[in-house]
């Protein structure tokens, strides 16, 4: 939500990566045994940029760049193409599922927290056809598109005290249908409370609390996917500098503090986010 707000006249360019690092399967709450040695890595460079139309509305356009690799050593007979083990990779990349967003800031009395609204759609244009080394189209999870047009709503709440900034946000993806092979993925919900503290210095910082909770995918006529939807708390302490009045750069570290998934999961070892904004008045 943030990278997506600007003021009025002005034109605002943002790159974001992150990269999380899965290796650590859970069930529920509780560790188990990696017997394959299953590990996924999932890289996203997205762009974006901003522009603000008047002093209430805005619109943005975010441009996901993903890769996923997903690798784990077959035991004997588990995969028919591999009947004999060993290790199997699976890999995707290129252009994600593109999100368009409208913005709205509510006019307040001056004093008065500020409120942004958004409405958006994620689009569909991501591929959802890739395939192993045998020519089988793989888990749609691990796919870089959802293969459906879905609606996204949000909503950010933000104060500032002097150097300190305290915003709250609510970011929704409802999932409209089920893609061309029959999959259907389950509703996100993300939630976040940050603080941030800001000197007339270069540097800045500050810590947020993030809540991602999904629900089922599910497959064709409705039937549930297991292991996949769950219960997610991350602490993400951030850290900024100021390079030039318009130019900032930003590193987030989230960690996980909280997750239940259904049934079992490869879950993040680790997560790295990184971020720089440029913005200049038309």
């Amino acid at each position: 939500m943030k990278n997506s707000l600007a003021v009025q006249d002005q034109l605002k360019f943002s790159v974001h990566y992150d990269y999380e690092f899965l290796s650590d399967p859970h069930y529920g709450s509780r560790a188990i045994p990696n017997v394959n040695r299953e590990r996924t890595d999932n890289a996203t460079t997205t762009v974006f940029a901003a522009l603000g139309v008047t002093g209430h509305i805005g619109v943005a356009l975010a441009v996901p760049f993903r890769s996923v690799t997903n690798e784990k050593v077959l035991l004997r007979g588990q995969n028919p193409n591999q009947y004999e083990g060993g290790k199997y990779v699976r890999h995707a990349s290129g252009l994600g599922d593109i999100v368009v967003m409208l913005n709205y800031a509510v006019p307040l009395a001056a004093g008065l927290p500020g409120m942004h609204f958004g409405i958006g759609l994620k689009l569909a244009n991501g591929s959802v056809d890739a395939k192993d080394q045998y020519g089988v189209r793989f888990a749609d999870n691990l796919q870089i598109g959802s293969g459906s047009v879905d609606p996204i709503l949000a909503l950010n709440v933000l104060h500032r005290f002097e150097s300190l900034t305290v915003s709250a946000s609510v970011f929704t993806r409802i999932t409209s249908r089920q893609n061309i092979y029959g999959y259907k993925y389950g509703n996100e919900l993300h939630a976040s409370l940050s603080l941030e503290y800001e000197s007339e210095g270069w540097l800045y910082g500050g810590v947020s609390l993030k809540n991602l909770i999904t629900s089922r995918d599910r497959y064709q006529f409705g039937q549930i996917t297991r292991e996949r939807g769950g219960k997610w708390m991350y602490l993400s302490p951030e850290l900024g500098v100021n390079v030039l009045d318009n130019l900032s750069v930003e590193f987030h570290l989230p960690v996980v503090v909280f997750q239940n998934v259904n049934e079992s999961q490869l879950t993040s070892d680790y997560l790295i986010e990184l971020s720089t904004s440029y913005a200049f008045s038309l």
